[in-house]
């Protein structure tokens, strides 16, 4: 008898997590969904646990429930996250502990909980993001410090997991067609305005994320390649989505020539 493989996904409301769980299904993986809105998934074939990944009791109830439907998982995919652009001078304190805390310490508090329902061949597969390979962007070190830190713990965690048989894999996204990314964008652009210090490269950064975000993809690309990764006897421990080429490009010059080429294009 084929035994069964669970997969939990967070994040399952977002862009990126209904497409991920769509594919999941399709390709017959049971899926426990988590996330911290009431439901909106149409398909009742997955188990859906309202769930707020900072919160260390919602991680309890939802690891006595998870328990009650399967002694095991076969992975953990993490697609949860949120974005804001924001002056690290001049923005909130609470936004950034916030953004660290759901893109950081949430996956990082999951990922712990979780990890005696794993076994030898379970996989944790983490969303980073193309930014965390690069030095941050200006007005942007909000969301940029925490995936880069996101990123780096996932390799730390692969190599304590090396030991234990257990695959961690970590998908190095571009931009993704979520509404994520145009709420955030309504919010800079308020900003913008009331900006003391940085009114006009806020503008102008607006302008170029614009443009930016008529290019974003379909996230049903990362639906597909976490069901391959899934599937695959010995996974790459990074996969590479539709990175940007100017990202690219301006990541392999000398910090030095990327602040003067920052400074002078977004001022």
């Amino acid at each position: 008898m084929k035994m069964e493989k669970y997969v939990l996904l967070t994040g399952a409301n977002g862009g990126i997590g209904q497409k991920v769980l769509s594919s999941l299904l399709e390709s017959g993986y049971k899926v426990i969904s988590l996330d911290i809105s009431d439901s909106n998934i149409k398909n009742t074939s997955t188990a859906f646990i309202k769930c707020d990944v900072t919160n260390h009791r919602d991680l309890d109830k939802a690891y006595k429930e998870i328990e009650r439907i399967t002694p095991s998982l076969y992975a953990i995919v993490n697609t949860i996250g949120m974005f804001k652009m924001q002056s690290i001078i001049e923005g909130s304190e609470e936004d950034f502990r916030k953004i660290f805390e759901v893109n950081f310490f949430g996956i990082y508090s999951l990922n712990k909980k979780m990890f005696p329902l794993l076994q030898k061949g379970s996989r944790i597969i983490n969303l980073t993001s193309e930014l965390a390979k690069y030095s941050p962007q200006p007005l942007q070190a909000y969301y940029n410090l925490s995936k880069i830190t996101l990123d780096k713990y996932t390799d730390s965690l692969r190599r304590e997991c090396n030991y234990l048989g257990i695959k961690v894999i970590k998908i190095q996204s571009g931009s993704m067609k979520t509404s994520m990314l145009g709420s955030a964008n309504a919010d800079f652009a308020k900003m913008a305005e009331n900006s003391e210090n940085f009114s006009k490269p806020m503008h102008k950064l607006k302008g170029l994320m614009d443009n930016e975000l008529k290019k974003q993809n379909d996230p049903k690309i990362i639906g597909k390649l976490v069901v391959k990764i899934l599937r695959k006897k010995k996974p790459k421990i990074r996969y590479k989505v539709k990175n940007s080429f100017k990202l690219a490009f301006m990541g392999a010059l000398p910090e030095s020539l990327q602040d003067k080429i920052y400074t002078k294009v977004i001022k």
